[in-house]
């Protein structure tokens, strides 16, 4: 680790998270592990878990001499790994193969230094560790163990993103088993009585693969009187039907067509469930007893899946608007006056001021949210795909369209569908959007039929609208269609009052997530924070704060001048702001620094030269409250 000292912690810093920025799940255990290990200068880096039992580990990355090596699995008893997986920190300098002499690996591999910190979930439980050994001692320098324990906790919360997904892939494994593995045809049909779900059973008891008839009217596997049936079934409004009192049971009387056309006779079942807010109708053909073994087992694992869900949503991407703002309250307040309504809403906005944040409020605050937030950015697709994502195509409809695709729109119908960067639509695309905002229908690329749609549009752009229709590059028409309740969000150096209330929100889940003890913000930091510009907006303060807690060395951190860049010095300019805003900055920043002291010799009136009182008045005029 004598490298490391020489080039400084920052520089071990830069190179880990520049090289495991961009990577997740087992990507990111080897990115960490070799950059880990090569930031501080030895031979040997990994990462591991606890097995089931508990009395082992298995590595999730190896890192020897610069190269991956296969993971391995060992027993735990009398290594050092054992002490550390119970939970403390162990850092031997120097002969640790000498004081495990059990452990023959560190003999063959000549180790003397040994660094190894516990990984624990969000329960506090250890779930497995990160270490680095090395042929030559250790000195343990405190800030270098800081540095292991910053990445130990970022290794911890991916470790448990991975374990809650595997969770999730083992239960939708086990629905899939249980569907494929019962004795009785299960089939599910969508809204158009096409087939989405066929198992191994109905392929045998319809002559057919699954893979033909997903996609297949369903219609042409039923004779005269199961069509009638399911016709008086489905006679009801989508999602209205009471799941008891619409279930049918027909033991005798009924038969269905196989693939071939002949008919074989049928007891089944019709029901109806809701998944995750959509419809499903479900044709079960079988044994009325093995039927109900079988829906309990299969409706308890769709339970499972949706918990998962549930909790993976809640824990990685749960998201709410924090604002002190007076600007920011009134647009809550239009936000919850259109949210009511299916109205078509655009947001406009600078980049990174939070548009989809405000999508997603309009969404949740409307009467749509139980079903889905289906979304696009019109600027992430080439002209030539984006038609495809919005409206979906028939198989054969291009080159490379192997199969039917369904588009964003069908997705979102019965929920809402946030187009982002609309403005960079092309015109072709902007035709067909607007004909779905006049008709609610669409036809996909290569088709021929109308598809009705429900789709609520939230639109947002950071562009001129208005002037790109005065130059000819989008529809005037469109943009009337889109513009029927335009909602502005305003840029950060608007509302000053929010940055510390953002700023704090954010570094309380840099905290979390990194598992350190940071608890506020330097004043002087603070008071730089609101005399910035604000170039990138919110996105621009939460990288920084997040930048800021990687660094902190202390519970109260202090933002370095480079992270703000030139911009700092010259507010103003980069603000435009008004006097009374540069007024309001002013005085709000010598509040930080008096840490909101108006009164006596230190405090802001008199660095202000005011009155008490005076500025008393000025903080209520300017509408300066101290953020709680």
């Amino acid at each position: 680790m004598q490298e490391t000292r020489e080039h400084g912690v920052d520089r071990v810093l830069q190179e880990i998270v520049a090289g495991t920025a961009a990577v997740i799940g087992d990507d990111f255990f080897a990115a960490l592990v070799r950059h880990l290990a090569r930031a501080l200068g030895v031979r040997w880096s990994f990462v591991s878990e606890f097995t089931p039992g508990r009395d082992r580990v298995r590595t999730l990355a190896f890192c020897a001499d610069g190269e991956l090596l296969e993971n391995e699995e060992y027993a735990l008893d009398g290594t050092p790994c054992q002490e550390v997986l119970a939970g403390e920190t162990r850092l031997y300098t120097h002969d640790v193969a000498k004081l495990f002499p059990r452990e023959p690996d560190l003999a063959e591999m000549g180790a003397e230094g040994y660094l190894a910190m516990p990984l624990t979930n969000l329960q506090g439980e250890v779930i497995g560790h990160l270490a680095i050994i090395d042929d030559k001692p250790f000195f343990g320098e405190p800030r270098e163990l800081s540095v292991f324990e910053v990445f130990a906790s970022r290794v911890a919360a991916e470790l448990e993103r991975r374990t809650a997904q595997l969770a999730l892939r083992r239960s939708e494994a086990r629905v899939r088993g249980i569907l494929n593995g019962a004795t009785d045809a299960i089939i599910t049909i969508d809204g158009e009585r096409r087939v989405t779900m066929f198992n191994r059973s109905a392929e045998q008891a319809f002559g057919c693969s699954a893979t033909w008839a997903q996609g297949q009217p369903f219609d042409r596997f039923l004779s005269k009187r199961f069509r009638h049936l399911l016709d008086k079934y489905l006679s009801g409004p989508p999602g209205a039907r009471d799941a008891q009192a619409r279930k049918v049971w027909a033991p005798e009387g009924i038969s269905a067509k196989r693939a071939d056309g002949s008919e074989f006779p049928a007891e089944l079942t019709i029901s109806e469930a809701q998944l995750e807010g959509e419809c499903l109708v479900t044709v079960i053909l079988r044994d009325l007893n093995e039927r109900q073994a079988a829906a309990g087992q299969l409706r308890q694992l769709m339970l499972e899946m949706d918990s998962l869900k549930e909790e993976l949503r809640q824990q990685y991407g749960k998201v709410e608007v924090v604002s002190a703002s007076p600007k920011m309250h009134d647009l809550l307040a239009q936000v919850e006056r259109v949210a009511a309504t299916d109205a078509t809403v655009l947001l406009t906005g600078e980049t990174g001021v939070g548009k989809e944040l405000i999508a997603r409020t309009l969404h949740d605050r409307s009467r749509r949210r139980e079903r889905t937030l289906v979304k696009l950015n019109c600027a992430a697709l080439p002209a030539e795909l984006i038609e495809s994502e919005l409206f979906g195509h028939e198989k054969g409809a291009f080159s490379g369209a192997a199969a039917r695709r369904i588009g964003r729109f069908e997705l979102a119908d019965g929920g809402s569908l946030f187009l982002d960067e609309v403005g960079e639509l092309t015109l072709s695309a902007q035709a067909k959007l607007l004909r779905v905002l006049q008709d609610q229908e669409f036809e996909r690329v290569g088709g021929t039929q109308p598809i009705r749609t429900d789709a609520r549009v939230i639109a947002a752009t950071n562009r001129n609208l208005a002037a790109m229709v005065g130059n000819g590059t989008f529809r005037e028409d469109l943009y009337f269609r889109l513009n029927v309740f335009p909602i502005h969000i305003p840029p950060l150096r608007e509302r000053p009052q929010d940055i510390p209330v953002l700023a704090q929100r954010f570094l309380n889940e840099s905290a979390r997530k990194l598992g350190k003890p940071i608890k506020g913000i330097d004043p002087k930091s603070l008071a730089r924070l609101q005399a910035y510009g604000w170039p990138g907006n919110v996105r621009e303060l939460q990288n920084l704060i997040e930048r800021s807690a990687i660094l902190a060395d202390h519970p109260v951190v202090e933002i370095a001048d480079s992270l703000l860049g030139a911009a700092r010095a010259e507010p103003a300019r980069h603000a435009r702001c008004s006097l009374k805003d540069a007024e309001r900055a002013h005085i709000l920043a010598i509040l930080n620094e008096t840490q909101w002291a108006i009164e006596g010799p230190g405090g802001a009136a008199a660095l202000l030269g005011l009155a008490p009182s005076t500025l008393r008045s000025k903080m209520i005029r300017l509408g300066i409250r101290r953020a709680e």
